[in-house]
């Protein structure tokens, strides 16, 4: 499977925090968006919660926790 860059706009604050995290863990947050559009192209309107529920067990396999996730949305 090939690799595409897509653009999106996001407001200020989270711009930040992408740009000033590790590679790690922009690595960790490209897979979980990368998902995220996954399975919201597949995805019914009446199949929301389970693709929320889905997103946040994906997040956690690869490490992604709650305590990573505030801290990339901090402000320096």
């Amino acid at each position: 499977m090939g690799v595409a860059t897509i653009r999106i706009q996001l407001d200020n604050k989270t711009a930040r925090a992408y740009e000033s995290s590790s590679q790690e863990q922009r690595e960790r947050l490209q897979q979980l968006i990368g998902f995220m559009l996954q399975e919201f192209a597949e995805s019914t309107p009446q199949s929301l919660l389970s693709l929320m529920d889905d997103m946040s067990q994906e997040a956690a396999a690869h490490g992604l926790t709650p305590e990573i996730l505030d801290s990339l949305l901090q402000d320096e």
